[in-house]
This record gives structure tokens, C-alpha cells and sequence, in this order.
């Protein structure tokens, strides 16, 4: 009551206290109790500022969204295919954006003016700081980048051009790409001070550490990054893990997954699964649960991936890893996540590709091979995103593009649809699309020896 007295919400007194394992929460109550400062007092003094933190980042994300599920709707009633009905057929991105501004208004302890989705377009008319129609204060933040942008002409009733910038900021469309386009650049930012040959291996250095050890003591991550030379950048780095919480622990163990290594989590089914399974489809799908290690959390703090991390870099990376592993097995001159992140894995001499038609290759230089793992469920998703670009393959002389073998076999025509949808005519006409099975089997045959 104290707290709700304060002004905080349910939801931030929620998210703190489920930071605090039972022997913490009894100390913060008695103390509270007690009139007397506890050693979470500064946490709970200091959490406005990093909810206000939280929301900001929410904000942002949702106005991306915004922007390109009005663009995706417009096109739909452009093209007299659609007309504006709030039913399953909405973008959604659109669909992603409503619910996240819903939350924005409970946060501010208002009633959610996000649920209908004329109203929000109606709204999209107006400036996002425009207090009377939107009335929220985070759209007014001094720290708001979209606080004036107006994503719809109020007379002619477009997309803005504003609008149109602001949903390609990500990369891509999608809240996937929005969360994997922030996440890329937090590590940009940290590494490109460093200098650029410094840069490129602190930047590998940091999405392998995500790839492998996924679940680690806080020590051990400590050494890694001093051994890496990336000291300066453990604040940056320790925002990508979580404490292991209480719950998580099996018998009072944090139970290491025998394949990928992750984190099992228990299981409601605790009679089938009495160890926990394992969350990361890309291993779940293939292997049956299997503890390979019994962590106990007394003897070091323990830290695992944040799920976002564990979604769009770690469950993809045992796919990487188990190329790049196959070719520095096989003594190939392979480089994992070139020159921060052209491709996940390149192979062959360093030799300068005069072929090149779309510009230079950084440095000057070129790696024979070039290979993306791709984990998209849907061929179709998948060929939008080529046909937009094919990032940094173009980089390379051969271009691969690796499907997780698990979504073959779950979609017997994923490679037809797939390349019945990618543009000959673009950068994709080049493209080579195989199984990461194939090209693991192509490397033990020596098809890809210089």
C-alpha cells in the first residue's frame, strides 16, 4: 500500500518484487515494516527511472510497428482488396502496435485507447506529443525521438513520408526484425569506438559468446570478456542476461541442457518431463530432453540469456556454430559473423573479387563462399525479406542461403515456394538455397576447399 501511495503501478511493483528471491522479499518487507532502508531501498528509489527507460524503448517499438501496419493496411484498401475491419486480416504489424500502445496507457494508470483500431488510425492524423488525442505523457518525453511525427495526412488521409522513414528504421517489417534490429545495433554501438579491426572481433566475439554460453556464471562471463578485451563493454554485454530465477530451478539446480546448453525449464507435465525440457525449438525438435550438467546457483551467481536473445540470436546460432564448427574442422579458412555480421559464416581466401557490381566489398576484400542460416517459417516471409535485399552475401562471389532442416521436413514444399517466389531479376538470382544439412555435408566432401 505504501507503494501504491508513492505512485506506482501494479505492473512496476510487480516487476520489481519478482526480481527478489524469497530471503530478499522478507527482508524488504520487514524493513519497510520497520521504517528502516533496506539493501533494495535504492533499487525500488531508483526504478522510475529505468521504467521510464523501458517505456521509452516500448514506445518506440510500437510507433515502428504503427508505421508499418499503416503502410500494410493502406496498401491492402489501396488495392481494393481490403477495407479497414478490425478482425484477424489486420497487419500485424498493426495488430503488435495497438496491443503494445494498450500497454503504454495501463502503464500511465489510464484506460487502454488502443483497442479499436479506427480510433488509432484516426488518431495517426494528429502528432504523437498532441496531448488532447493521444494523452500520453510518454509521447511527450523530452527522450521521445517520434514526439512530433505525424504518421497520416490529416486531409489527404496517406501514409505520411515521415511514416514511411520511420518503418524501414528496423531493417524489415515485423516486430521480429524491430527487436533483432535493436539488438544488432546495441552491439554496433558498443564496438564501433573501438576501431574498425578492433570492432569486427569484439563484435564476433560478443554474438558467439550469445551462440554458446547461453547459460553461465557471472564470473565466467567476467573472465570471457576480460580475455576478449571487451572489459569496457561489460555494461552492454551484462544487459543481455537475467539472473536465473527461483522458479526455473529443478530440485534446486539449474539443469544445463545436454545439446544446446540452454536453461531447462520445468514443465507443467513434471511426471514425463521430471528434469524440464529444453525451450529452444531448433533442439527440442530434434533431440528428447537430456540434462547434460546440474548447476548449483550457491556456488556463483548464474546468468541466462534474456528471451528475445535466446529467440533471435541464440536458437539461430546452433545452426551457425554447427556450420562454422564443420568448416574449421575440416581446416577451411572460415570467419564467423564477418566484419559485424555481413554474413553468419565465410569461407575461402581473402582475395580481392574484381566481379563485384554493387560496390566494393569492405576493405576491398572478399571471401570466396558466403553463407546466411535462415530459420523463417514461412518460404514466404522469407522471399519478401531477399527480395528486399540480401544484405551482405551480395558481398560474395558464391551465396548461400542454409534452411534449418527441421522446417523442411515440417514443410516438404518450403524450397519450391520459396524459390517460385524470390525475384531473378534481383540480387537473389544468384542465390544458392540448401538445407544447413547439406551444406555441413558439402564441407565434409571438400566442396568448399580453395
Amino acid at each position: 500500500m505504501q507503494l501504491l501511495k508513492k505512485g506506482w503501478t501494479l505492473v512496476a511493483i510487480a516487476e520489481v518484487l519478482s526480481s527478489l528471491n524469497d530471503k530478499e522479499l522478507e527482508q524488504q518487507i520487514l524493513a519497510i515494516k520497520d521504517g528502516e532502508k533496506s539493501e533494495n531501498d535504492q533499487q525500488l528509489s531508483l526504478f522510475p527511472l529505468q521504467q521510464n527507460k523501458n517505456n521509452l524503448t516500448l514506445a518506440e517499438d510500437a510507433v515502428i510497428l504503427l508505421a508499418q501496419g499503416i503502410l500494410g493496411q493502406y496498401d491492402r484498401v489501396l488495392m481494393g482488396r481490403k477495407i479497414v475491419r478490425q478482425d484477424d486480416k489486420l497487419p500485424s504489424e498493426l495488430y503488435s502496435a495497438m496491443c503494445k500502445i494498450g500497454r503504454l496507457y495501463l502503464e500511465e494508470g489510464k484506460c487502454d485507447r488502443a483497442a479499436c483500431v479506427h480510433d488509432v488510425l484516426e488518431r495517426s492524423r494528429f502528432s504523437l506529443n498532441t496531448y488532447k488525442k493521444w494523452d500520453l505523457n510518454i509521447f511527450r518525453d523530452s527522450e521521445f525521438r517520434f514526439g512530433n511525427v505525424q504518421l497520416i495526412y490529416s486531409d489527404l488521409r496517406v501514409p505520411t513520408v515521415d511514416c514511411a522513414d520511420i518503418a524501414n528504421l528496423s531493417g524489415g517489417f515485423g516486430e521480429d526484425q524491430v527487436i533483432e534490429y535493436k539488438l544488432y545495433q546495441s552491439i554496433k554501438i558498443a564496438t564501433e569506438s573501438l576501431g574498425r579491426k578492433k570492432q569486427h572481433k569484439a563484435y564476433t566475439a560478443i554474438r558467439e559468446l550469445l551462440g554458446r554460453r547461453w547459460l553461465i556464471r557471472e564470473r565466467e562471463l567476467l573472465d570471457y570478456l576480460e580475455e576478449k578485451d571487451l572489459t569496457p563493454r561489460q555494461e552492454t554485454v551484462l544487459e543481455f542476461f537475467n539472473s536465473v530465477p527461483e522458479i526455473w530451478l529443478i530440485n534446486n539446480c539449474a539443469n544445463r541442457c545436454y545439446h544446446c546448453g540452454t536453461l531447462m525449464r520445468p514443465h507443467h507435465n513434471r511426471d514425463r518431463y521430471p528434469q524440464g525440457y529444453c525451450p529452444i525449438h531448433q533442439c527440442n525438435s530434434k533431440y528428447p530432453p537430456q540434462v547434460g550438467e546440474k548447476l548449483n546457483p550457491e556456488d556463483g551467481r548464474l546468468l541466462v540469456a534474456k528471451p528475445q536473445i535466446l529467440a533471435y540470436w541464440t536458437a539461430p546460432a546452433i545452426d551457425e556454430l554447427a556450420i562454422f564448427d564443420e568448416a574449421t574442422n575440416n581446416d577451411l579458412d572460415a570467419e564467423l559473423y564477418p566484419e559485424s555480421d555481413l554474413c553468419d559464416v565465410a569461407i575461402g581466401d581473402r582475395n580481392l573479387d574484381s566481379s563485384f557490381k554493387s560496390g566494393d566489398p569492405p576493405n576491398g576484400l572478399s571471401r570466396n563462399i558466403g553463407i546466411d542460416a535462415k530459420s523463417y517459417r514461412s518460404p514466404v516471409l522469407l522471399a519478401l525479406k531477399l527480395n528486399r535485399s540480401i544484405g551482405g552475401l551480395i558481398h560474395y562471389k558464391k551465396r548461400i542461403v542454409a534452411i534449418t532442416d527441421e522446417l523442411i521436413e515440417d514443410c516438404p514444399g518450403y524450397f519450391s515456394t520459396l524459390r517460385s517466389l524470390l525475384d531473378e531479376k534481383k540480387e537473389t538470382k544468384g542465390l544458392q538455397i540448401m538445407s544447413v544439412s547439406s551444406v555441413i555435408e558439402n564441407i565434409e566432401e571438400g566442396y568448399y576447399a580453395s
